[in-house]
């Protein structure tokens, strides 16, 4: 005697022939439809290759009037950064405080030769200059600006090489 909560095992296996029908419908659909995703992900994947090596071709053969742009661009931005910083009260500031060490210097030079030439003992010590930690932190940060500058410089370009390896047309 079969109860109502137990399950009709002729309904259940009509029921999983009829899924089992539908799944055998659409699994050559199916196939065939990856196949072709795989076939046009192939052919995608060749064409990017062509176009990367296209690219790098052209890279390849400009890399020179690149780097002469490059290197002109840095000798004109060096000669406005000099004359920008001729026009800093606080550069010129640091460079007057250098001369007068560098004068410092040429005296107690000065003062050593002349010791030396009466024939006195030279008393005159060897001068001494000190670097200043200004000048290590404008290189540290002129430098650290200058990598963030040329990361992005190097995303650019890799954007701009994806982009053309990417084109459809």
């Amino acid at each position: 005697m079969r109860s109502d909560h137990e399950p009709d095992v002729s309904k259940a296996a009509d029921k999983l022939a009829k899924l089992r029908a539908q799944a055998d419908k659409y699994a050559t659909p199916l196939a065939e439809a990856e196949a072709a995703l795989a076939v046009a992900q192939e052919a995608e994947a060749a064409r990017q290759a062509d176009r990367a090596a296209e690219y790098d071709r052209a890279f390849a053969a400009s890399w020179r009037e690149r780097a002469q742009q490059a290197s002109d661009a840095d000798k004109a931005n060096r000669e406005r950064f000099a004359e920008l910083l001729a026009e800093e009260p606080w550069f010129m500031a640091y460079m007057e405080s250098r001369a007068e060490r560098y004068k410092r210097e040429k005296i107690m030079h000065a003062a050593q030769r002349a010791q030396s030439a009466n024939g006195q003992s030279v008393t005159v010590p060897e001068p001494r200059m000190y670097d200043l930690r200004l000048v290590d932190d404008l290189i540290e940060t002129v430098e650290r600006m200058a990598v963030e500058i040329g990361e992005h410089y190097a995303e650019e370009l890799d954007a701009k090489r994806t982009a053309y390896i990417e084109a459809t047309e």
